[in-house]
């Protein structure tokens, strides 16, 4: 069974099964599992796979030529992009990293649709990248008139919690959850990590040493997506301290504000940053009117650990910087994939609304169920949950003006026993992470 990208199937399927050629753009981050999903879709279906090299048109066509000739193909060394999609007589032609091509040719797309004009059968093309950057905000500028000839768009997501469980099964469901805070649903990520050893091994070796592939994942996928690294570095850097809002973030870097907000809409539209808006009660006065927070795991772990203690990294091992930097502090980094977990877990029975972020505090999970009626939820993973935590979060819903039918604690390190007593009562439920598990 494919795990996890079911939606993302039907999506192709239905573009495969139409009367007419198609042409779709799928991307996504690098790692997240755009080749394994399209791997999987042309299963037993007569197809044709390129990956696009970063090089000149000539270079490109050559190397397309060449994998041609070692297939069996015969065409000449140096071909026409005409002559290579002329050859391709497939139902489905895959093209990766196909920016690569757009970029170095112009003409590329005129020719792509004359292709797909000249077959007696439809043919569906799909054109998978992962500069999603450059696709959200370059590519249609780029095409220009030809991007009208584009049918679809898939953007390929991270994938949920309880399907990197089921993907990784050899990591404990502990271990998986510290594993997720730091990597996120990036397959591509989790494949560098050893099911033999701990979260916290893992991480040692294969983030904190300077030597492990994922080490310098970041800068080389900021220096890829991203034109300014050094403003955008700047941003990163100040979000993950904890300066949320626009006027914080302003007071501490200088920029304009103006500025600050055209960058971080472009890290929005990366999926690295996320403006956070509290659902619309009643008590709308008294929430935050948005905030900004880092939303891609990796890219937050690199920000709060690594970024701002480079020097340390230089002078000491691997194993003393998570020492004195990372582990005391993790349980409380984790915080925020749990709430994720926990969001993962209700939204299979209510309609999430969101996070509630008032001038005082904040609610975790704001949802309704089917009858319209308010859901809440406090999580919290790495301190035991106590009464006060409860009847803090009922100040927390008066200033919200939310009068649930249904209040649920998250706690992953237990409960004291005032609120297990009150959970008797039947005015909340207190869940742990084997029911999450399940």
């Amino acid at each position: 069974m494919f795990i996890g990208r079911e939606a993302e199937l039907k999506f192709l399927e239905h573009y495969y099964v139409g009367v007419e050629s198609q042409i779709l753009v799928v991307y996504g981050q690098k790692g997240v599992g755009k080749t394994t999903l399209l791997k999987h879709f042309m299963r037993g279906k007569k197809c044709a796979y390129y990956h696009a090299r970063a090089c000149s048109s000539a270079e490109q066509r050559y190397q397309w030529a060449n994998e041609l000739n070692n297939k069996g193909v015969s065409i000449k060394k140096y071909p026409e992009y005409e002559d290579i999609l002329g050859l391709q007589q497939v139902r489905v032609l895959v093209i990766d990293e196909f920016h690569h091509i757009i970029k170095a040719d112009d003409e590329f797309m005129v020719k792509l649709l004359n292709y797909c004009k000249s077959q007696s059968e439809p043919v569906l093309v799909i054109l998978c990248t992962s500069a999603s950057g450059w696709v959200e905000n370059s590519m249609i500028s780029k095409m220009g008139s030809m991007a009208s000839a584009l049918s679809g768009w898939l953007k390929v997501r991270e994938m949920q919690f309880k399907d990197m469980r089921e993907l990784y099964p050899s990591f404990s469901y502990s271990d998986s959850i510290k594993i997720y805070a730091a990597l996120g649903g990036i397959p591509g990520l989790w494949n560098s990590f050893s099911g033999e050893l701990s979260a916290t091994d893992n991480i040692v070796k294969n983030i904190v040493n300077r030597e492990s592939r994922l080490h310098e994942e970041m800068t080389v996928y900021m220096s890829e997506e991203l034109r300014e690294p050094a403003v955008y570095n700047t941003l990163l850097a100040c979000m993950a301290r904890g300066c949320n809002k626009l006027n914080d973030i302003y007071a501490h870097t200088g920029f304009s504000r103006a500025k600050i907000s055209v960058y971080l809409k472009n890290l929005m539209e990366l999926d690295l940053v996320e403006k956070v808006f509290s659902p619309e009660t009643e008590g709308y006065a008294n929430a935050m009117k948005g905030i900004y927070r880092i939303s891609n795991p990796y890219v937050r772990f690199y920000f709060r650990f690594l970024f701002p203690n480079q020097s340390l990294l230089d002078e000491v091992s691997a194993e003393e910087f998570n020492s004195r930097i990372i582990a005391d502090y993790y349980p409380d980094f984790v915080e925020e994939a749990y709430r994720k977990i926990c969001v993962e877990q209700l939204a299979s029975k209510y309609s999430i609304l969101g996070e509630w972020v008032g001038k005082t505090g904040n609610i975790d999970i704001v949802a309704k169920d089917h009858d319209d009626s308010y859901i809440v939820a406090a999580c919290s993973y790495a301190r035991k949950m106590k009464y006060e935590d409860y009847e803090w979060l009922l100040f927390q819903l008066k200033q919200a003006k939310i009068n649930p039918s249904k209040i649920i604690l998250f706690g992953e390190a237990g409960f004291d026993e005032n609120l297990q007593k009150e959970a008797l009562k039947g005015t909340v439920k207190l869940l742990r992470g084997e029911v999450l598990n399940g």
